[in-house]
Parts: structure tokens; C-alpha cells; sequence
């Protein structure tokens, strides 16, 4: 698939989904019950995509991610949000493996057969933040959001090694080889936040930029022989759909008959 069929796929799904937080805000309001006002406590639960910029882009394509984003939103929408993220991938530019591999490309394992291997990307990002909710209109807390958080990225490549052929992957050997980085991160968050007047429709459409201050954790790398990169810059640019669960504090309800 051709990189400008992809990008018309994006856009039409970007679309699609733009045009149902619509419909959905509009239908919300013909609703007869409409909470109003005070706190919530707001869980949201994420599925998403990220592209890998800086150090990272070198290492890692693109990578999937799943987050679970406990969140507060006071009377006067101000807000308080905790993010978990874990980031997964297939894409696994670096070829740790290469000084394995015979002139075929192919790594033999100990039991006499070619090894059956795999790099995967893992990684997560932790962070605690702050921000704002601007709603659209008065009494509801439908908006654009506004959120920068502080926190930890962490990287690594994982193994899958289906017949443990490869000793060098063994008994924790394949730490010399993971390039596990980690350090200090912000993140940035922008979005449009629905929350429906019936509770029945909650989520956040999210555009994410991570910036992570990092360094890789081993001493030094077995392939290379090398020391590791004491010093990188890795940045990730994300969109996530979240599912919102939100408790309503000190709302009341107005029923119009």
C-alpha cells in the first residue's frame, strides 16, 4: 500500500470519526436528563497509534499503544489526570542481532535448526498532570482539552525466541542486547472531550506529543562492544480514542417533562 493511499485512509477515518462526535454532541442534547455542573471523577481507557520522531525514529517505526488515564475534573473544569501508556510494536529498525547472523542473514541455534526469532518493541510512559477543559457551550463539560503531564518513558526491545534456540538470549543474556532507555518525559495533550447529557456516550478524541530525556540503561551493548548512549532526545506524536466511565459529584439532575 502506496504512503498516499495510507494517508487518504487516515484522513477518511479521521473524518468518519470527527463526524460522529458530532452527531453524538447533537443528539446529546435533545436528551430530557442533563447533569449539570460539579466535579468528576473521570477513568478513561485508550487504544492509539504513535509515530516515533529524534532518536526513536532510528530505532523504532511506528507503534500501537494502550493507556488507562485516571482523571478529575473540578466544578470550575480544571483538571488533574495520572497516565499509564504502554506502547507495543513490530517495527524494529536496529538489527541488535546482526554480529548472529551467518552470510545468509539466518541465525542457527544450539539445536541444529535456524533460530526462530523475533524483535518486538515495548515501552510505556507514566506521568502525572494538569490542565484544563473548555467547554463549548455553558452548563456541559463537552470541549477541547487541554493537559501537559511530567513523568517517565521507558523503552526496550523484546525477544521472542520460539524454540529458546539462541543462548546468547538466555539466562538473562539478552539484556546485553535490548537497548533498554529510559528517563524523564513530557507530554502534551489536545483533544475534544464529549461527555453526552445522558451519560450514555463519554470519550476523548486525543493528539499526543511525548518528549523523552532518556539514556540507555546497560553499561554497554554485547553486539557492539560499545558503551551505551548516555544521551537522547526520543519523541513520539500520538492519537488515541479514550472510553470515559464518569462519576458525577455534587451534580444535580434536571428532568424536563
Amino acid at each position: 500500500m502506496s504512503r498516499h493511499i495510507k494517508i487518504l485512509i487516515s484522513a477518511a477515518w479521521l473524518s468518519a470519526l470527527l463526524t460522529v462526535i458530532t452527531v453524538a454532541d447533537l443528539w446529546s442534547q435533545e436528551e430530557q436528563v442533563k447533569p449539570l455542573g460539579g466535579a468528576v471523577v473521570d477513568p478513561g481507557f485508550g487504544l492509539g497509534a504513535n509515530f516515533p520522531a529524534g532518536d526513536l525514529s532510528a530505532r523504532y517505526g511506528g507503534n500501537l499503544n494502550f493507556s488507562v488515564s485516571p482523571s478529575f475534573i473540578t466544578a470550575k473544569n480544571w483538571i488533574l489526570q495520572g497516565d499509564f501508556i504502554y506502547l507495543f510494536g513490530n517495527n524494529v529498525k536496529e538489527d541488535v542481532l546482526a554480529p548472529l547472523r551467518n552470510s545468509s542473514g539466518l541465525i542457527p541455534g544450539d539445536d541444529g535448526q535456524v533460530a526462530d526469532v523475533f524483535l518486538r518493541e515495548r515501552g510505556l510512559y507514566i506521568g502525572l498532570g494538569g490542565g484544563r477543559l473548555f467547554p463549548l457551550r455553558s452548563g456541559n463539560k463537552s470541549g477541547i482539552k487541554a493537559v501537559i503531564s511530567g513523568g517517565i518513558l521507558q523503552h526496550g526491545i523484546r525477544f521472542v525466541d520460539e524454540r529458546n534456540s539462541i543462548p546468547q538470549l538466555r539466562a538473562g543474556r539478552s539484556k546485553g542486547y535490548d537497548r533498554l532507555t529510559r528517563g524523564f518525559a513530557l507530554k502534551e495533550t489536545l483533544g475534544y472531550k464529549l461527555m453526552t447529557r445522558n451519560g450514555r456516550m463519554n470519550f476523548e478524541l486525543n493528539f499526543d506529543f511525548i518528549q523523552g530525556f532518556t539514556s540507555e540503561v546497560r553499561a554497554f551493548n554485547f553486539d557492539t562492544g560499545l558503551p551505551t548512549n548516555k544521551s537522547r532526545l526520543d519523541l513520539l506524536f500520538g492519537i488515541r480514542l479514550v472510553w470515559n466511565l464518569p462519576f458525577y459529584l455534587g451534580s444535580e439532575e434536571v428532568v424536563y417533562y
